[in-house]
């Protein structure tokens, strides 16, 4: 899946760095004029009503006018545009926050903002990536565009007058808002937009500040590791955010070695769903020793765009790293009393500080979601994310846990699961007790918000579940409509092939991934005989890490009759966990399983099984 990403990282790595997000400016000038002037990040800077030459004074006789855009070009403006087509993201979203979204009749594909953006018609690429002709078509009497436009300037200039809108910081929001009220009449608008966008930045910003900065270190790209420097957009967000960019002494967008970064010791890593890693990457990569890492505080931003795209919209950005950042600067009032998956009503007096856990998968999770530094206790059979190792161990799973143990640790939360109910009452006499249960992938969304709930950690939560709905929306997209591909997995040989039926995590997530369990018709977890299986016939067969048993081992005896073997379509999972524990890492063993099964649709090239020299090449 991640070969089949890279085009779409490409173009949306250029798409970061020509939105608004570079401290340079644009230097193509059309007509008289220079190059619009820098405007330093953080600064207090709005442009008066000068920038604009109306060519009447009254209201009624508004056009035509002639406006200076941000490249300093002078733009002469007919009469009132009606039918605008925007070459930049952030542009569409200016205009949505000015009214005047109802005029926009064409946008890039990159457009996801506002909602009713998905109406409206594409015009291919952004900024020089644009169709013409697509644009021509839709006989715009406006474009706007960003200086990534640049290149077509010329072209584009035969179809409609073209305004350049390009902020390069936080504070030329205001700038380009001005600009867009004069161009369309609606200053008043202008005005209001800036005063909500600029309490909003005030608002967010006040929260934390008196918080002291957190080191953060951002990913803008995985291979080569590249990340914001000082003086881009990004580097303005996470100043405001209360932070402080540990490469805010380069410019730019600086690749750097892990090295660097271990060297700079982040206390929170940044990650967006198009930076080509993931949070499991940097718990098992050269990063997993950065302080970020090993206190759980690595986070998957849900919407990059939120951050990038210079408009209001970059308020809801900032407050989603301020409250990453900064999670008790917006801490939910205590005491909160919740309903856990057993049904029951727990209340907490204030936000937990030392918690046990009793399962692998609630441990996962408190470290995703940004509560790791909090967890004192886990069980023998915890091994992820690396930074478990340095916890203390309570003993084995659930029940069979070691009560003095936990109680010497004196936590004020403890988490279990079902595994546990049979010592709840032994535990609730330690510390108060939630249970935490998931049985399919919603109630893993909803386990999130409840531990990001009860620990004063919801803003990782959600950031967390949303990632995953992305990863589960995408697998499911791209094998809609393939013929069902019945998969047969292993879990363990032991008396018979023990496999997984309906109620598992395992069945789930062969379904999600275009296939058919042949064994959904049982419940639970079960042995499978040579002649059921044989029956069966699956076309892919899967086996866990810790089976017992090998592909090659199946080439002789019966099961060497089924498609599967025949095939060499027999594979092994990287990491049982990744499909037994009901946590955030379970879309990573959905992501590997859809790939075994649909390869062509992932451009995934898997090792087959070879019975012999004759056997097929599968794939």
């Amino acid at each position: 899946m991640k070969k089949t990403a890279v085009l779409l990282m490409i173009l949306m790595l250029g798409a970061v760095m020509a939105a608004g997000c570079i401290g340079g400016n644009a230097t193509t000038t059309t007509g008289s004029g220079s190059p619009s002037e820098s405007h330093s990040p953080l600064t207090t800077t709005t442009s008066s009503a000068s920038e604009f030459e109306t060519t009447t004074s009254s209201v009624e006789s508004h056009y035509p006018i002639t406006v200076t855009d941000f490249v300093n070009r002078t733009v002469t403006i007919e009469s009132e545009p009606k039918r605008v087509v925007t070459i930049a993201p952030s542009i569409t979203e200016d205009l949505y926050y000015l009214g005047l979204f109802d005029r926009v009749v064409g946008v890039t594909d990159f457009d996801d903002f506002p909602p009713g953006v998905a109406n409206v018609t594409r015009i291919g690429g952004y900024g020089k990536y644009a169709n013409l002709e697509v644009i021509a078509s839709l006989n715009p009497d406006l474009i706007l565009v960003d200086s990534f436009s640049m290149a077509i300037l010329g072209d584009l200039e035969k179809i409609a007058p073209v305004v350049v809108v390009d902020p390069h910081s936080v504070n030329d929001i205001p700038r380009a808002l001005e600009l867009l009220g004069g161009v369309f009449n609606v200053r008043e608008s202008a005005k209001k937009a800036t005063a909500e966008f600029q309490e909003g930045i005030k608002a967010i910003s006040s929260m934390v500040a008196g918080e002291p900065k957190v080191e953060v270190f951002y990913v803008v790209w995985s291979n080569p590791l590249m990340t914001a420097g000082g003086g881009t957009f990004i580097s303005d967000i996470i100043e405001l955010a209360g932070g402080e960019n540990i490469f805010s002494d380069t410019t730019g967008w600086p690749t750097v070695s892990p090295e660097q970064v271990l060297e700079r010791d982040p206390e929170v890593i940044l990650l967006t769903p198009h930076c080509g890693m993931t949070v499991q990457d940097v718990y098992k990569g050269p990063l997993a020793n950065t302080k970020a890492a090993r206190e759980g505080r690595v986070y998957v931003i849900e919407n990059e765009n939120d951050l990038i795209h210079p408009s209001p919209r970059v308020v809801m950005g900032l407050e989603a790293v301020a409250k990453l950042l900064h999670p008790d600067a917006f801490q939910v009032s205590y005491p909160i009393t919740v309903i856990d998956f057993a049904g029951r009503k727990v209340t907490l007096e204030s936000e937990p500080q030392r918690i046990v856990s009793l399962a692998p998968s609630i441990t996962e999770s408190l470290f995703y979601i940004g509560a790791g530094d909090k967890v004192v206790g886990v069980t023998d059979y915890d091994d992820f994310p690396p930074a478990v190792k340095n916890i203390t161990r309570v003993g084995g799973y659930g029940k069979y846990a070691n009560l003095e143990t936990i109680a010497s640790l004196q936590p004020d939360l403890i988490l279990a699961d079902g595994f546990s109910t049979d010592i709840l009452d032994s535990l609730e006499r330690i510390a108060p007790v939630i249970i935490v249960d998931p049985k399919n992938i919603t109630d893993i969304y909803n386990a999130l918000e409840l531990l990001g709930r009860v620990t004063n950690r919801e803003e990782g939560a959600r950031s967390v579940a949303a990632e995953m709905k992305a990863e589960v929306s995408y697998v499911s997209a791209m094998v809609a409509g393939k013929p069902k591909v019945r998969t047969f997995f292993i879990l363990s040989y032991y008396n018979g092939y023990w496999t997984a039926g309906a109620g598992t995590f395992v069945n789930d997530l062969i379904t999600l991934a275009g296939g058919e369990n042949i064994f959904d018709d049982v419940s639970g977890w079960g042995a499978a005989s040579e002649e059921q299986i044989i029956a069966r016939n699956p076309e892919v067969i899967i086996i866990s890490p810790n089976a017992g048993i090998k592909p090659e081992d199946l080439c002789s005896g019966p099961l060497s009759e089924v498609d599967a073997v025949k095939n060499g379509h027999v594979y092994v999972l990287s990491d049982e966990n990744l499909v037994v524990r009901p946590g955030p890492r379970i879309v990573h063993g959905l992501e590997e399983i859809a790939e075994y099964l649909h390869p062509d649709v992932f451009n995934y090239q898997p090792q087959p099984l070879a019975c012999n020299a004759t056997a097929s090449a599968g794939g």
